[in-house]
C-alpha cells in the first residue's frame, strides 16, 4: 500500500506537472493577478504552458529513448537525465520567451524565468550528483508561493501550508521508492525553494 501512495504521489506531483500547477494556482489566488488577466488569456496561457513544459518534454525524452540516447524513460539513472534536463531548459526559456509576447503580469516572467535557472542548475549538478527533481520542482512551486505571498500581502498561509505538506509526502515517496536518499531529496527541495525566492523576490 505504501508503494502504491508512493507511487501515486510521484506521478500527481510530477516535476512536468508542477509549472503548469503553479501557473493555475497564481490564476487563483485572490489577487489582482485573477481580476487583471481576462478569461481567455489565462486559458491560452495554460496551454502553452502545458504544452512547452509537459507535452513536449515527454515527446523528447520517448524519442531519445527510441534513438537510445537514454536507457529508461522514467530516468532512473543519472546519467540518463542529462539531454531531458537540458532540453527541458531550453524549452522553459522559449516558454520564458512566448509569455513575454503577451500582456500578462511580471510575475509570471519570474516564475518561469527562475524555473529556467532551477532546471540549469539541476543539469549541472546532476553531471556528478543525482539530485531530486522531483523535489527541486516542487521546492521551486513552494518557493513561488512564499514569494508572491510577500510581494502581494496576500495571506497564502493555507495554501503555503499544503504545499509544504504535500512536499513532505513527495519526498517521502522519493525514498520509499528508492529514487533517491534523503540528502537528495532534502538538497532538491532547499534548492527549488531557494532559487525561486531570490529569482521573484530580489527584483523587486
Amino acid at each position: 500500500m505504501e508503494k502504491f501512495l508512493a507511487r501515486l504521489f510521484s506521478t500527481v506531483f510530477h516535476p512536468l506537472l508542477v509549472p503548469t500547477l503553479g501557473t493555475f494556482i497564481l490564476f487563483n489566488i485572490n489577487s489582482y493577478i485573477s481580476y487583471s488577466v481576462p478569461g481567455s488569456l489565462q486559458r491560452l496561457t495554460l496551454l502553452l504552458v502545458f504544452l512547452n513544459t509537459a507535452v513536449a518534454p515527454v515527446l523528447i525524452i520517448v524519442l531519445l529513448k527510441k534513438l537510445k540516447v537514454i536507457g529508461s524513460l522514467f530516468l532512473d539513472e543519472r546519467q540518463d537525465r542529462a539531454y531531458p534536463i537540458l532540453l527541458s531548459a531550453i524549452l522553459f526559456y522559449l516558454t520564458f520567451y512566448l509569455l513575454r509576447q503577451l500582456n500578462l503580469p511580471v510575475l509570471f516572467y519570474y516564475f518561469i524565468g527562475g524555473g529556467t535557472l532551477l532546471i540549469i542548475l539541476c543539469f549541472f549538478i546532476s553531471l556528478f550528483w543525482k539530485i531530486s527533481i522531483h523535489m527541486a520542482s516542487f521546492g521551486g512551486l513552494t518557493g513561488a508561493v512564499i514569494s508572491t505571498s510577500l510581494l502581494l500581502q496576500s495571506n497564502l498561509f493555507l495554501l503555503i501550508s499544503c504545499l509544504i505538506l504535500a512536499s513532505g509526502l513527495l519526498g517521502f515517496a522519493r525514498i520509499k521508492l528508492n529514487a533517491h536518499n534523503s540528502m537528495q531529496v532534502y538538497a532538491g527541495y532547499i534548492a527549488g525553494v531557494l532559487v525561486m525566492i531570490l529569482t521573484i523576490i530580489r527584483p523587486f
